[in-house]
């Protein structure tokens, strides 16, 4: 059973390495009885809490919980000089998409 799952993770590794470098989207699971390699699957988002560490390294103070919004997390927030503003966050790699000051 064991060389089994050997020569299985040995083929997802020859898999992974004939094809290049791994893409982003490549997942492997590795089971105890099987190995399951899935390509081109869809990428996952950060969760909140990172958002608001992301927004809250720029010295920008969150006012309200992150919300999906045309692709990207929106969160209310106040701007450095106190005014109110909105900032977006790219979903996937967590980069600071920038800030709307509302006048």
């Amino acid at each position: 059973m064991k060389f089994k799952a050997l020569i299985a993770g040995a083929i997802a590794a020859a898999a992974l390495t004939t094809a290049g470098t791994a893409d982003a989207a490549t997942v492997v699971i590795q089971k105890p009885h099987k190995t399951i390699v899935m390509k081109h699957v869809p990428a996952r988002y950060i969760g909140r809490d990172r958002v608001v560490e992301v927004v809250k390294a720029r010295n920008i103070r969150v006012i309200g919980e992150p919300y999906m919004y045309r692709g990207a997390y929106v969160v209310k927030c106040r701007e450095r000089h106190g005014r109110i503003a909105f900032c977006r966050i790219n979903p996937r790699t967590g980069a600071f998409l920038g800030i709307t000051v509302r006048l």
